[in-house]
């Protein structure tokens, strides 16, 4: 018995110890590291409550004074619910790290775990105020473009926002994240006008006298989102445009939602074939992401390449295949294959129509070096165009 509590209580400092490790390289952003040392930690956690549910069974069977043995049976339970509620927080973090790694399939199942373990010690969340962080983080999950689980998403939300409005009140600053993550969910699944009544209740709340906040700008990008979807194209820019002069006020220039929202109001714009304002808008969010991501960011590259696709439609073929060529540079870097094919076949297509076809030739064949090296099948949209066009020049 004195062994099982000895290791016990090694495990908990073991865990602790690991833990407080983690959690100084997570602050510095060292998410390797720190998911090391996090996995550490869950293993001590797991090893403690074996070891607390041996020493439970252990002292069921043993015989002796019923009433001490029930006592130390309470107070075994007692330690286990703690170390429960310890295992929530580690598996809490590691959701956190995994997400950060953009390991979102992971994140979501440490999350849930987090939450079913801590249900198993306290089934009514309205007596746990430390579940909000983790109904917020499994919401936030739940809507991520890999994941797609909305409907499951909104049951979480509704219920952060029902314990904030609890505890803060129905018209307070602190309701109107929650109201946005319900905003965006009714857009995702379709119901914009729903979308746009939420969004509106949070800009009430966000602007009545309470200053200028990044909630105020996610609600106008939210109300813009379901305008376009409605093809009201008109009250979609002037959404994106508020929520522009809003950041303007409140954020710094290369806040990354400020790249996001001139990215949706390009999109709008080439909604509306007004195409020298799309290209103006996505210029912009290119120059936030370049500042804040660095040259070789991928994600600056998808925006490269969507901006030449703009400069394509605009039939300005130079500066198109300028920002296919800096796409294709970065995902070259990165050893993209399958983009890398992308960007050469879309190259050759622009020199096609400019009347290069000797050039335009040399990317489809760059093309299907990549495709054939991304190992992507020959139903590949893709890998047909560009087999398609390497045949008919063939023949000509």
């Amino acid at each position: 018995s004195s062994s099982h509590y000895y290791q016990i209580r090694a495990s908990e400092v073991m865990a602790d110890a690991m833990e407080n490790i983690g959690l100084v390289l997570f602050k510095q952003t060292q998410f390797d590291k720190s998911s090391v040392m996090y996995m550490d930690a869950l293993d001590a956690r797991r090893k403690c409550l074996d070891l607390m549910d041996a020493l439970s069974s252990k002292k069921q069977k043993k015989k002796g004074s019923l009433s001490k043995s029930a006592e130390e049976l309470a107070k075994l339970q007692e330690e286990r619910n703690s170390s429960m509620l310890e295992l929530s927080v580690t598996l809490f973090y590691i959701s956190l790290l995994r997400e950060r790694q953009n390991n979102i399939a992971e994140a979501v199942n440490y999350c849930e775990e987090a939450l079913s373990t801590r249900r198993e010690v306290i089934p009514n969340a309205k007596l746990d105020p430390n579940s909000l962080n983790l109904f917020s983080t499994i919401g936030r999950l739940y809507c991520h473009e890999d994941i797609k689980r909305y409907q499951d998403a909104l049951s979480y939300f509704h219920e952060v926002h029902r314990m904030k409005c609890e505890v803060a009140g129905r018209d307070h600053l602190d309701v109107v994240p929650s109201l946005n993550s319900i905003a965006f969910i009714f857009n995702q699944i379709g119901d914009y006008e729903k979308c746009i009544v939420i969004s509106d209740r949070a800009i009430d709340i966000a602007t009545n006298g309470r200053g200028l906040n990044k909630e105020t700008c996610v609600a106008y990008a939210n109300r813009g989102d379901a305008h376009r979807n409605l093809e009201d194209y008109d009250k979609a820019v002037t959404s994106y445009e508020t929520a522009l002069e809003t950041q303007e006020k409140c954020l710094e220039e290369n806040d990354m939602i400020n790249a996001e929202v001139h990215e949706k109001l390009a999109e709008t714009y080439l909604l509306s074939n007004d195409m020298e304002r799309a290209v103006a808008s996505m210029e912009d969010s290119v120059g936030v992401k370049r500042s804040t991501l660095g040259s070789d960011s991928e994600e600056l590259a998808r925006s490269y390449s969507k901006l030449g696709e703009y400069y394509k439609r605009s039939g300005e073929y130079s500066s198109s295949i300028k920002y296919h060529t800096r796409a294709l540079r970065v995902f070259k870097h990165h050893d993209r294959k399958e983009m890398a094919a992308t960007e050469h076949n879309k190259i050759a297509g622009i020199l096609k129509l400019s009347g290069e076809p000797n050039k335009a030739m040399e990317h489809y064949m760059a093309a299907l070096w990549h495709s054939r090296e991304a190992r992507l099948p020959s139903t590949d949209p893709i890998v047909a165009d560009t087999i398609k066009n390497v045949a008919s020049f063939q023949k000509g």
